[in-house]
């Protein structure tokens, strides 16, 4: 509803009334038209602009698109190169793991060889400190393996060597080895004593290396040489004096140069065969049995043909077998020359057995012939053989030596004490 004029009488009224409304209603509507316009071409303009920026927008997304593909294509060449580097780290890792079980190895092979070796060894540092060690140095100091990293002055030595700091900064000092020989008196070891500058890799002085080489055994080992050589010259002199005694007594019962020769020879080889006896085993002394075999042998007569030996075992000393073994040559060159080892039906018997009497021990010696040429009593000329039977083994054995000579051939028995100078 809208106020509207009055009405006038008359009858043109409602014509001027709807006239001017028509003006109004065209003047509004031509206002909204320009209203309209004016919004339309204000939308236009905007509509212009709007397009202008999606161009710029259009433009920068496309400049943006371009360097996301460049971004893109960057990016796929540092995947390559990062696969190639992938690569390559592969590579050296698997060479480092082998590195790696190289020197595990290498580390394994070294400690056991220094704990196969035996050898005590402790490493320190240029202030004197335990940098390692190996279990062959516990022996000489109170070491475990908490005292990495202390000094070596604060470890207790199980050994007397007062001078080892001194002489640890004097390799230190003059890079010079240092070698010394100590004693334990409580044990009685002897050890050799090596210090030696640690050189590292690049030649870096980072210390000394101080070992310990037991050198007990061959210090033992040269006092038993030692001891060994004198009597070995005790023997010789004692073998030169049976030798020079044998010469003399056989060049006194002698009638000939060639029987001297011949009687000289063989008594020189039994004594030869019982040092051969003695050099194999010196300590163990000469068997019995393996001195009257082996003295038949030489005279031809094996064991089983034409001689028996039966007997317990016995060792006789060095000293005692000798004198014995020139018995035994004695009485089997005399069965090869004149008894029954010179006949072909002659044989021979040796036998011992062991006596018990008044709590000494006896050895009971038998030599018997049989089959032989017929024996006419004693011998009427005294030899060697005589002499050293009856004579020579009462002085230097007490042994008592008693000879029969019958028809048969010759019964000899030689009864020897069994003591400490005779038996070993």
């Amino acid at each position: 509803f809208k106020d509207g004029p009055l009405r006038a009488a008359g009858h043109d009224e409602p014509l001027a009334a709807s006239g001017q409304l028509r003006d109004e209603h065209v003047g509004r509507l031509e206002g909204e038209l320009r209203v309209t316009r004016e919004r339309l071409q204000s939308t236009i303009e905007e509509l212009e602009s709007t397009n202008e920026e999606l161009k710029s927008s259009n433009e920068e997304y496309q400049s943006l698109n371009e360097e996301l593909q460049s971004a893109n294509e960057e990016l796929e060449t540092s995947r390559e190169e990062l696969q190639s580097v992938n690569e390559e780290l592969t590579t050296v890792n698997s060479e480092l793991a082998h590195r790696v079980h190289d020197l595990t190895r290498a580390s394994s092979d070294l400690k056991n060889f220094l704990e196969s070796t035996q050898i005590a060894t402790v490493f320190l540092d240029n202030d004197l400190r335990v940098m390692n060690f190996t279990p062959a140095v516990t022996e000489l100091f109170h070491l475990v393996e908490t005292d990495i990293g202390r000094p070596i002055a604060h470890i207790k030595s199980r050994i007397a060597f007062e001078g080892l700091q001194e002489d640890v900064r004097r390799v230190l000092r003059t890079l010079t080895k240092i070698e010394r020989e100590i004693e334990d008196p409580t044990i009685k070891a002897r050890y050799i004593v090596r210090i030696l500058p640690y050189r590292s890799v690049d030649n870096f002085i980072a210390g000394v290396v101080v070992t310990f080489v037991d050198v007990t055994p061959l210090t033992r080992a040269e006092e038993r040489q030692k001891m060994l050589l004198a009597e070995l010259q005790h023997r010789v002199r004692n073998t030169l004096s049976v030798v020079r005694s044998i010469a003399r007594r056989t060049a006194e019962t002698s009638a000939t140069v060639d029987d001297f020769a011949a009687h000289l020879e063989g008594r020189l080889a039994a004594l030869g065969r019982v040092q051969a006896s003695v050099t194999r085993d010196p300590a163990s002394g000469v068997n019995l049995a393996s001195l009257v075999a082996e003295e038949l042998v030489a005279h031809a007569a094996h064991e089983g043909e034409q001689a028996t030996i039966s007997g317990p075992p016995i060792n006789l000393r060095p000293k005692a077998a000798e004198t014995f073994a020139l018995a035994v040559h004695e009485l089997s060159a005399n069965a090869v020359k004149y008894g029954a080892l010179s006949s072909t039906n002659g044989r021979v018997r040796i036998d011992w057995k062991i006596k018990q009497a008044d709590g000494a021990s006896t050895l009971v010696f038998d030599w018997t012939e049989t089959g032989g040429p017929p024996v006419d009593g004693k011998p009427k000329r005294r030899g060697f053989g005589t002499e050293l039977l009856e004579q020579t083994l009462s002085y230097e054995l007490k042994a008592a030596t008693s000879m029969k000579f019958n028809g048969h051939g010759l019964a000899c028995t030689i009864e020897l004490p069994l003591n400490e100078r005779t038996v070993s």
